[in-house]
C-alpha cells in the first residue's frame, strides 16, 4: 500500500484547523482526517488532540487480529475512548469550551478495511468510478435524506456547514462504520475544504489518472485552492 496526504491552509483563513495521520504496524495502516471547530484556535486544538490519541491508541494498544470484527472493534473502542477524552479537554478549560472536530478514520489489512465517520468529513473510493462511503452528518444531509433539498441546493445552501454529530460535544458520539465490500483502487479521505467546493467529476478526473499517489494528492489540494481556497483541505489518498 502506497499513502499520501497534504494539508493546506487555503486562501482565507488565518488558521488550519485540519490534522491527519498516517500509520503502519504488522500490516496495518491507519489513517485519518480530522476538521477542528471552535473559537480561537480551539478547533485546532480539537484536531491535533484527536489525532494524537488515536496515534497513542494504535501504538499502545493495536489490533489483535486482521478479521472485520475485530477491526470494526478495535475502531469504534478508539474513538469513542478518543470522544470522552476531548469531551473532558473541552470541559476542563474556558478557551476550550464549544470546541470539536470530525474524523474520519480507515483501518485496512490486505483481509479487511473498517471506515468510521463522524462530521461532515469524508471517505471515498475509486475504482472506475467515485463512490461516496460516507454520509454527512448535517443538518442538510438530514433536509436531503428526508426529501426536502435536492444533492446540487445542499452544496450551496446557507446552512451547509451546521453539523449534527461531532467528536467532543457530548461524552459519547455516534461513529458510523462501514466494511470495504469491494476492490478498489484508491481510499481517499479529505475535509469538506475539498468536497465542499469541487465536484465529484472533477474529483474523478484526477483520480483516475496515470499520475502517482502523491502527485495525484497535490492536485486535489491545488483544486481546492483553484475554487477559491475558501477553507482548509486535508487529504489523505492510499493505493491498494
Amino acid at each position: 500500500m502506497i499513502v499520501k496526504a497534504k494539508t493546506d491552509i487555503g486562501r482565507h483563513r488565518k488558521i488550519n484547523q485540519d490534522s491527519f495521520l498516517i500509520l503502519k504496524h504488522e500490516g496495518f495502516t491507519l489513517a485519518a482526517v480530522c476538521d477542528g471547530m471552535g473559537g480561537a484556535n480551539a478547533g485546532e486544538v480539537a484536531s491535533a488532540k484527536a489525532v494524537e490519541y488515536l496515534k497513542a491508541s494504535f501504538e499502545d494498544n493495536p489490533p489483535l487480529a486482521a478479521d472485520p470484527d475485530t477491526m470494526r472493534t478495535w475502531l469504534k473502542e478508539a474513538i469513542t475512548d478518543i470522544n470522552l477524552k476531548l469531551y473532558r479537554l473541552a470541559s476542563s478549560r474556558d478557551e476550550y469550551h464549544g470546541m470539536g472536530t470530525t474524523m474520519v478514520a480507515v483501518l485496512h489489512h490486505k483481509k479487511a478495511t473498517i471506515m468510521a465517520n463522524i462530521g461532515d468529513s469524508r471517505i471515498y473510493t475509486f475504482n472506475e468510478d467515485l463512490r461516496q462511503i460516507t454520509m454527512d452528518h448535517t443538518l442538510v444531509q438530514e433536509w436531503i435524506n428526508q426529501g426536502r433539498l435536492s444533492d446540487k441546493d445542499a452544496k450551496i445552501h446557507p446552512q451547509r456547514s451546521i453539523l449534527t454529530n461531532v467528536l467532543a460535544i457530548l461524552p459519547e458520539a455516534y461513529i458510523d462504520l462501514f466494511e470495504l465490500d469491494e476492490k478498489v483502487r484508491l481510499i481517499l479521505c479529505c475535509s469538506d475544504g475539498l468536497h465542499g467546493y469541487a465536484e465529484d467529476q472533477e474529483i474523478a478526473e484526477i483520480l483516475s489518472s496515470d499520475d502517482d499517489v502523491e502527485s495525484k494528492t497535490n492536485q486535489l489540494i491545488d483544486l481546492a485552492n483553484a475554487k477559491g481556497g475558501y477553507d482548509n483541505t486535508t487529504v489523505v489518498l492510499m493505493a491498494l
